[in-house]
């Protein structure tokens, strides 16, 4: 039995997270042969203030994308 834990930051639907374990399952029948009904898919979701890459927070480089973004 595949078992498959997403982990990422909140913020997206309902729509989208469940297109994504779809995919996923999808991807394990058809990559490892597992059979669909045996496959196990959640998604751990954080904060953006709880995760940190390169010592950076992920609520602070969202920030910085903003206001770059908005830079002319």
């Amino acid at each position: 039995m595949p078992l498959v834990n997403v982990h990422m930051a909140a913020g997206r639907t309902p729509e989208q997270k469940k297109a994504l374990m779809d995919a996923i399952t999808h991807a394990m029948e058809t990559h490892i042969g597992a059979p669909r009904s045996s496959v196990r898919v959640w998604i751990t979701e954080m904060e953006n203030t709880d995760f940190m890459a390169g010592g950076e927070l992920l609520a602070d480089k969202q920030a910085r994308l903003a206001r770059e973004a908005e830079e002319p």
